[in-house]
């Protein structure tokens, strides 16, 4: 008896959660799936004239943004130091030579992407704010705890 009851539980929890999953349009997963083909752990979001999905690939987690149309309007991507463009990568190594990288926020919105670079020393946490040529300045400071 006690195992039925714990399997109805168990069954009406996931009825609950796949009762919240959003119904994403066709035109949606079909642009998902030509542009993520490896994406792994997708979950889906809706908004009122948005979709967002968030997955893994190939070690990089992304959010992704679709109108209702099946168009990227934005993305954020967060990785290691060592996928950032060459350019940024270089110069975020030679003016910040007392600082270690630690890791990556990239957020895409139409043309324009920013790159928020983590870095620390023995004292703060950085926040820089790269762009696409390479041009940066310090977005935050945090003094680590002791």
């Amino acid at each position: 008896m006690k195992k039925i009851i714990v399997l109805a539980v168990v069954a009406l929890m996931s009825a609950g959660v796949y009762a919240n999953a959003p119904v994403v349009s066709e035109k949606v997963l079909k642009a998902f799936r030509e542009t993520f083909t490896a994406a792994q752990n997708v979950s889906w979001h809706e908004t009122k004239d948005q979709y967002s999905v968030r997955f893994l690939q190939s070690n990089v987690r992304y959010i992704v943004y679709y109108n209702k149309n099946g168009r990227i309007t934005g993305s954020m991507r967060f990785y290691e130091p060592s996928l950032l463009p060459m350019n940024i990568l270089s110069e975020l190594k030679r003016s910040h030579t007392k600082k270690s990288l630690y890791g990556v926020t990239e957020i895409t919105s139409g043309d324009n992407v920013a790159y928020f670079v983590k870095m620390e020393d023995s004292k703060n946490w950085y926040t820089i704010k790269a762009d696409a040529y390479g041009n940066s300045e310090v977005y935050e400071t945090l003094k680590k705890q002791k």
